[in-house]
Protein backbone atom coordinates (compact mmCIF):
# COMPACT_ATOMS: atom_id res chain seq x y z
CA UNK A 1 0.00 0.00 0.00
CA UNK A 2 1.52 2.97 -1.06
CA UNK A 3 1.41 6.96 1.15
CA UNK A 4 -0.59 8.25 -0.65
CA UNK A 5 -3.38 5.20 -0.51
CA UNK A 6 -2.60 5.41 2.96
CA UNK A 7 -3.13 8.81 3.71
CA UNK A 8 -6.71 8.53 1.74
CA UNK A 9 -7.27 5.89 4.99
CA UNK A 10 -5.86 8.20 7.74
CA UNK A 11 -8.83 10.93 5.75
CA UNK A 12 -11.56 9.05 5.38
CA UNK A 13 -11.61 7.20 8.74
CA UNK A 14 -11.29 10.68 9.87
CA UNK A 15 -14.02 12.53 8.36
CA UNK A 16 -16.15 9.44 9.71
CA UNK A 17 -15.15 9.75 13.36
CA UNK A 18 -15.28 13.20 13.71
CA UNK A 19 -17.49 14.77 11.29
CA UNK A 20 -19.91 11.51 11.92
CA UNK A 21 -19.67 12.31 15.86
CA UNK A 22 -20.57 15.53 15.02
CA UNK A 23 -23.11 15.16 12.43
CA UNK A 24 -25.24 13.02 15.30
CA UNK A 25 -24.98 15.64 18.13
CA UNK A 26 -26.49 18.47 15.17
CA UNK A 27 -29.10 15.45 14.26
CA UNK A 28 -30.39 14.61 17.58
CA UNK A 29 -30.23 18.58 18.41
CA UNK A 30 -32.36 19.35 15.81
CA UNK A 31 -34.96 15.97 16.47
CA UNK A 32 -35.21 17.69 19.93
CA UNK A 33 -36.61 20.82 19.15
CA UNK A 34 -34.47 23.99 19.08
CA UNK A 35 -30.99 23.27 19.00
CA UNK A 36 -28.43 25.27 20.81
CA UNK A 37 -27.06 26.80 18.33
CA UNK A 38 -23.92 28.53 19.95
CA UNK A 39 -22.91 24.86 21.68
CA UNK A 40 -22.98 22.89 18.30
CA UNK A 41 -21.11 25.78 16.51
CA UNK A 42 -18.70 25.43 19.41
CA UNK A 43 -18.55 21.66 18.70
CA UNK A 44 -16.45 22.90 15.69
CA UNK A 45 -13.17 23.47 17.47
CA UNK A 46 -12.95 19.81 18.97
CA UNK A 47 -13.70 18.52 15.60
CA UNK A 48 -11.26 20.77 14.20
CA UNK A 49 -8.70 19.64 16.60
CA UNK A 50 -9.71 16.13 16.47
CA UNK A 51 -9.10 15.80 12.55
CA UNK A 52 -6.13 17.68 12.88
CA UNK A 53 -4.54 15.30 15.85
CA UNK A 54 -5.69 11.82 13.55
CA UNK A 55 -3.54 13.61 10.23
CA UNK A 56 -1.06 14.46 12.46
CA UNK A 57 -0.82 11.30 14.29
CA UNK A 58 -1.48 9.18 11.38
CA UNK A 59 0.38 10.37 8.53
CA UNK A 60 3.75 10.58 11.37
CA UNK A 61 3.39 6.93 12.04
CA UNK A 62 2.46 6.39 8.43
CA UNK A 63 5.67 8.30 7.26
CA UNK A 64 7.64 6.52 9.87
CA UNK A 65 6.96 3.16 8.89
CA UNK A 66 8.04 3.96 5.28
CA UNK A 67 9.99 7.05 4.92
CA UNK A 68 10.66 6.86 1.23
CA UNK A 69 7.41 6.35 0.45
CA UNK A 70 6.50 9.75 2.45
CA UNK A 71 8.33 11.61 0.21
CA UNK A 72 7.71 10.30 -3.17
CA UNK A 73 5.34 12.57 -5.45
CA UNK A 74 2.50 11.07 -7.13
CA UNK A 75 3.20 9.00 -10.20
CA UNK A 76 0.75 9.43 -13.68
CA UNK A 77 -1.40 6.44 -12.00
CA UNK A 78 -1.52 8.17 -8.77
CA UNK A 79 -2.48 11.28 -10.51
CA UNK A 80 -5.36 9.47 -12.88
CA UNK A 81 -7.31 8.20 -9.80
CA UNK A 82 -7.13 11.12 -7.79
CA UNK A 83 -8.03 13.60 -10.98
CA UNK A 84 -11.08 11.14 -11.62
CA UNK A 85 -12.22 10.65 -7.77
CA UNK A 86 -11.79 14.44 -7.76
CA UNK A 87 -14.65 14.71 -10.82
CA UNK A 88 -16.85 12.53 -9.36
CA UNK A 89 -16.70 14.42 -6.33
CA UNK A 90 -17.30 17.22 -7.84
CA UNK A 91 -20.47 16.02 -9.19
CA UNK A 92 -21.78 14.89 -5.67
CA UNK A 93 -20.86 18.25 -4.16
CA UNK A 94 -22.72 20.46 -7.05
CA UNK A 95 -25.66 18.55 -6.92
CA UNK A 96 -25.96 18.40 -3.05
CA UNK A 97 -25.98 22.15 -3.17
CA UNK A 98 -27.91 22.57 -5.28
CA UNK A 99 -30.38 20.06 -3.20
CA UNK A 100 -29.59 22.01 -0.22
CA UNK A 101 -29.86 25.52 -1.62
CA UNK A 102 -33.40 24.60 -2.49
CA UNK A 103 -34.86 22.86 0.19
CA UNK A 104 -33.77 26.06 2.26
CA UNK A 105 -35.31 28.10 0.19
CA UNK A 106 -38.82 26.59 1.50
CA UNK A 107 -38.14 24.25 4.45
CA UNK A 108 -34.54 25.02 6.63
CA UNK A 109 -34.13 27.63 8.50
CA UNK A 110 -30.43 29.19 8.84
CA UNK A 111 -28.51 26.70 11.16
CA UNK A 112 -30.26 23.68 9.02
CA UNK A 113 -28.98 25.19 6.15
CA UNK A 114 -25.63 25.48 6.55
CA UNK A 115 -25.09 22.51 8.43
CA UNK A 116 -27.02 21.02 5.23
CA UNK A 117 -23.78 22.93 3.20
CA UNK A 118 -21.31 21.68 5.68
CA UNK A 119 -22.65 17.43 5.11
CA UNK A 120 -22.38 17.64 1.88
CA UNK A 121 -18.77 19.08 1.89
CA UNK A 122 -17.80 16.22 4.20
CA UNK A 123 -20.00 13.67 2.05
CA UNK A 124 -17.96 15.00 -1.16
CA UNK A 125 -14.87 14.70 0.25
CA UNK A 126 -15.44 11.42 1.85
CA UNK A 127 -16.92 9.89 -1.48
CA UNK A 128 -13.57 10.92 -2.96
CA UNK A 129 -11.43 9.02 -0.50
CA UNK A 130 -13.58 6.21 -1.01
CA UNK A 131 -12.70 6.28 -4.85
CA UNK A 132 -9.34 7.07 -4.62
CA UNK A 133 -9.14 3.69 -2.21
CA UNK A 134 -11.61 1.50 -4.28
CA UNK A 135 -9.29 2.16 -7.57
CA UNK A 136 -6.09 1.60 -5.31
CA UNK A 137 -7.77 -1.66 -4.40
CA UNK A 138 -8.04 -2.37 -8.05
CA UNK A 139 -5.55 -1.18 -9.61
CA UNK A 140 -7.01 1.01 -12.04
CA UNK A 141 -5.61 4.54 -13.07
Amino acid sequence: MSFHEKSRWIALVANLLVWGWYFLAVLGAVRSGVPDTPYLLAMLIPVIIGLIFIHIVGHTVAAIMKPDEANSAMDEREAAIRNRASARAYELLSFGLVIVLGASLYYWNTFIAVNGVLFVFVLAESVRYIIEIAAYRRGLA
